[in-house]
């Protein structure tokens, strides 16, 4: 029987090695044609967060600043449309804080930067769950599902052609899952306040705290909380309480423009060369659809408010709440906690009055990873 079950435990793990020596050669392929496509393309949805945070430093308001000819080409996004009352920044100030600490560096550079960053925060974020794993098996399995699923799929080509953020905000998640797994005084505390900033970067986050408050983990509650708040108060003294109120104010008008009830117009800025980059108008062609319930049922002809939004929302907030509280009496693990947080986390975007499309599933690396690392728990309660 012994010498079965290692015969087993040998074929398992050469399985393994073969699927991870795989998803390796295709993550480096797909690094590769990210970096081409870094080369080619000028990364638009970059481009409004630099122009933003340049903005700010400045002391003009990054929301509604609109480039006239004679300004410096160092403040033109050139796919904001010159009719609209808001321009394409759409990310709060505390994420223009992160962009301000390298937006005065020359464009190019940023774009290939952005990129390596990127990549960096993919794989940072895979190895804090894999430390995290009870053996091998597990380690390997999340480098291989993350790889594979986000890695090497074009949800991350389309993350990193547009030069987008939400790969952070996982990475973010990840560490204070990672640190509050540790063993050590402060691990709890550490692991709220940055989940709290988190939160600050990306709103939906603050719902992480609602599990912790049902099974009353009241320290790392309180913890988030605080981050969140210091990491507000940060950025308002970076870009002054102003811009927080110009930002609610711009995505009142964003959300109309998600709604068709104002027009986007054809009226372009010139084409002129944009620190060095000739043309920002063309991006690789890669799948990419609006998946927010807004934008699906626009698709079809049924509008929904925010405030219809808002009241779906709440009522499934309510049923998951039931669910969770039932399941909570006999299940507590941390993994589980931090697991139902990123789902109604999830849950959550896709309610939200904006546009989501395809780069917002990096997150799906949190649930895939939890669901690998609590996998025994959770088999529990399915057999219970």
């Amino acid at each position: 029987m012994r010498n079965r079950n290692t015969m087993k435990k040998n074929e398992t793990d050469l399985l393994l090695k073969i699927l991870l020596i795989f998803a390796v050669f295709f993550a480096v392929a797909a690094f590769m044609q990210d970096m081409a496509n870094t080369m080619n393309f000028s990364g638009m949805d970059l481009r409004n967060r630099i122009v933003g945070a340049r903005l700010v430093a400045n002391g003009y308001n990054p929301y509604f600043y609109k480039w006239n000819e004679g300004d410096s080409d160092f403040f033109l996004d050139p796919r904001d449309d010159p009719t609209l009352p808001m321009n394409r920044v759409t990310v709060p100030p505390t994420v223009l804080q992160i962009n301000s600490l390298f937006s005065n560096l020359p464009y190019k550079f940023i774009r290939i930067f952005w990129t390596l960053i990127q990549w960096l925060l993919l794989l940072g974020t895979i190895y804090l769950f894999s430390r995290t794993a009870a053996d091998q098996v597990q380690s390997k399995l999340i480098w291989i599902v993350c790889l594979f699923f986000v890695a090497d799929s074009y949800i991350f080509r389309l993350h990193i052609e547009r030069g987008q953020i939400y790969i952070l905000y996982v990475f973010l998640f990840a560490l204070s899952y990672f640190i509050y797994s540790r063993k050590f005084r402060l691990n709890i505390i550490i692991g709220g306040l940055i989940a709290g900033y988190c939160a600050s970067l990306r709103f939906p986050v603050l719902l992480l705290i609602l599990p912790f408050i049902f099974a009353k983990r009241w320290k790392f509650v309180m913890s988030q909380i605080c981050g969140f708040i210091l990491g507000i108060l940060a950025s308002s003294l970076y870009a002054g309480k102003m811009a927080w109120i110009s930002y609610f104010k711009a995505m009142q008008y964003h959300g109309l423009t998600h709604l068709e009830k104002i027009g986007l117009s054809t009226e372009e800025y010139p084409q002129i060369n944009i620190e060095g980059i000739k043309d920002f108008s063309i991006f690789a062609e890669l799948p990419i659809s609006d998946s927010s319930l807004q934008g699906m049922m626009h698709s079809i002809g049924i509008q929904l408010s925010s405030g219809v939004l808002l009241t779906i929302f709440c009522v499934l907030l309510v049923i998951i709440t039931i669910f969770f509280l039932k399941i909570n009496k006999r299940y507590k693990t941390t993994g589980f906690l931090f697991l139902f947080g990123s789902a109604i986390i999830i849950i959550s975007e896709v309610f939200l009055p904006a546009a989501r499309y395809n780069y917002n599933d990096v997150i799906i690396m949190i649930p895939l990873s939890l669901l690998i690392l609590d996998s025994k728990n959770l088999l529990k309660i399915y057999f219970r």
